[in-house]
Formats: C-alpha cells, structure tokens, sequence
C-alpha cells in the first residue's frame, strides 16, 4: 500500500505501543510468529480503508446489470461464481446478491467476500447494516430483501446462505479459486487498487485476471482504468462505465493490432463541439490501452483533449497516471495536483466512465500525498 499521512501516524501509534525493542528485525519476526499474529492484525486494521455502502456507485453498478450481469443470466441459468476482492464489510456482497436475485440468477450461485482484515469480516460474516448503509437502496428492494434486527438491517437468510467470507491478502499467493474451479464469472474489486503503489496495482491486476474465467468479467473503480491491459482482456466499454473481460489466450499469443487512436471510429463522426471532442479523444485513450497504443500516442491524445477541455479532470488525472507508469513522478504530481484544483474548484464535470467525482477527488488527493512523500524521502 502507499500509505497516506494518517495512515503512516496511525501505523506509528501502534508501532510504538507494541514497545519491541529488538529492532526491526526482531518485531518482524515477532509479527510473522503465531504469538504476534493479534498484534500483527492490530497494525492491519491501522492502515486498512473499510468505507462503503450497499449499492455504492449506483451508476457504474446499473451499466453492470444492463451489459453484464442480465445478459449472462439470460444467457446461461448455470450458478454464477463471484468474488468480492477487498468486501470491507460486507456491503459490496450483499449488493451482488441483492442484484443477482433481482435478476434471477441461479439459487445456487455464491459470492465470496475477501478482505484483508479479520476484524472487519467479523462485522461483514452478518450481513447486517445500519440504516445509513442503505441509504442508496430503493424501498421496495429494502423492503423484500432485507429484515430489521434491532437498530440494524439484516440480509434475509436465503441470501446470506449464498455468501462465504475469507481472509484474503492480495499481496499474497495463491488467490482463492471458484466453486468447483474453473474461475470466476466475475470479480469486483472497487476503490482498492488506488491504495496501492502502481506496482502492486498492476500485479494485483494481472493475478486477478488469472482468476476469471474465460468470459469472465473484472469490475474496477472509475478512478482505477487500466493503461496497461493484460493481454488476456478486453475492454468493454458503455456509456457510464467500462469493464474488462476475459478472453482464451491462443497457444501462441499474436502481436496486439496497433490503431491510430487519432482517427475516427468505425462508423462514428468525429464530435461537432470541443466539448464533446474533448470526452471523444478521452474515451479513445481507454479504449487504446486493451488494442496496443503506444504510451506516446495515449499522451498526445489526453494532451489534446486538455487543450480543448483544460478542467476535463478525467483526463488529467488519466495523464498523471500515464506519466507516474513512464517514470516522470515530477510531471504526473503536477498533472495530480492540477485534477484536484479542479474537482475542489468545482470547475469540473462528470464525464462519461467518470461521474464520480468525490470519488475521482479521492483518488488525485491520494496519488499528490503518495507522490509528495516519495519526493521528500
């Protein structure tokens, strides 16, 4: 993880009430021991991020059902297999199941919840919320699904049967394996990957691209996009959100078709408007990182678009990312900064794949403190 401020103070906090005196060393080897495991997850919880909500991201999560959840429910009553990577507690499964219900999925189907906090999983191993938590739930659904117990909303129980919890660190090896294996149908993992260094962002990636299916569908954040596409996906884009989804890789894998990403999609005219040009250009960068554009062509677009659109904030920050991946820390911070003066301006606009902006502020604020501490050690 690359750990914020207070993270690191809290961190520190704990470090210090441990009271180890042998020295790193030793208070490593303490941690790894079966005695230090208690103090060992006392420092996780320090740093770990569990904010969440049922139904959070209601438009990202609404282009799910339309492009990928309703159509292979159609497709296929088989049970489906997903994984919740990094579940906080619990909200993100009990909005799958939630939804895989309304759409009527297969009783047998199975969420499973992994995070790297068993005192969070605790709380998420009861399904059961505060109202404030459902506070993006409709009441009819409210109503059906879930059951008051006490000041709490509990999932009913033939949903809860659907679900599993597991301690799961994506850092670690092996990753946990579908239901009768064969991989999963889909993996979500949202507002996760930006706690990471780029790094472990795309390591962790590549295993869970490992871990679908062929056709399987992986769900990141709009503030995660992938600039490096592992070249078992696909990009599937919609009109509020993009997904990724697996593809049989052939024995010997083909050289990835180049596309000048400057030209006109097939069949759709070049926007009228610079407004318009500017989020056209921008949605071409996305698509560009799943067909082989090269770094320098992706740059050049998000640049031309910025020149149309100066406060396009997902292009700005899509440039920090971009930058930070081709080793010019200096410029991306700058391309950091510049994203965040503008969603906390308010000079900013939702954009296709990108309507939320709280959440993109979140992601540029954490990637100026990352940046900014690697710049100061």
């Amino acid at each position: 993880m690359a750990l914020s401020g207070a993270q690191r103070r809290r961190l520190d906090a704990r470090l210090e009430a441990l009271g180890h005196g042998g020295g790193p060393a030793q208070l490593a080897a303490h941690l790894r021991s079966p005695s230090g495991a208690a103090d060992l997850a006392r420092l996780v919880d320090a740093v770990a991020v569990h904010t969440s909500e049922v139904f959070r991201d209601e438009v990202q999560l609404a282009a799910f059902r339309e492009h990928v959840l309703s159509p292979r429910v159609q497709r296929s009553k088989t049970p489906l297999r997903v994984w919740s990577a990094g579940c906080a507690a619990g909200e993100e499964v009990a909005t799958l199941l939630l939804m895989m219900a309304q759409e009527g999925a297969d009783p047998a189907s199975r969420v499973l919840g992994t995070d790297i906090s068993e005192q969070v999983l605790t709380r998420a191993r009861e399904l059961s919320f505060p109202a404030e938590a459902l506070r993006r739930v409709p009441e009819g659904p409210r109503a059906r699904y879930f059951e008051p117990r006490g000041r709490r909303h509990a999932l009913v129980g033939s949903l809860r049967a659907q679900a599993e919890f597991r301690r799961h660190n994506l850092m670690e090896a092996p990753y946990p394996e579908a239901p009768g294996g064969g991989g999963f149908d889909v993996i979500f993992c949202r507002n996760v990957l930006i706690y990471f260094t780029p790094d472990a962002f795309q390591r962790t990636v590549r295993s869970l691209s490992e871990r679908l299916a062929p056709g399987g569908v992986l769900v990141l954040s709009a503030a995660e996009p992938l600039l490096q596409v592992p070249p078992e996906l696909r990009l599937l884009p919609s009109e509020h959100a993009f997904f990724y989804v697996r593809e049989d890789a052939p024995a010997v894998e083909a050289p990835r078709p180049k596309r000048d990403s400057t030209a006109p999609k097939p069949d759709v005219p070049v926007p009228p408007d610079e407004t318009a040009m500017a989020d056209w250009l921008f949605s071409c960068v996305l698509d560009g990182a799943s067909t082989g554009v090269p770094d320098e062509r992706s740059e050049r677009d998000l640049r031309r678009c910025l020149d149309l659109d100066p406060d396009h904030v997902a292009a700005r920050y899509l440039l920090g990312l971009l930058l930070e991946q081709c080793g010019q820390p200096g410029a991306a911070l700058e391309a950091y900064r510049r994203a965040l003066r503008a969603v906390e301006s308010g000079r900013a606009r939702p954009v296709p794949f990108f309507l939320n902006l709280p959440r993109l502020r979140v992601a540029c604020a954490r990637a100026v403190e990352r940046l900014e501490a690697e710049g100061a050690r």
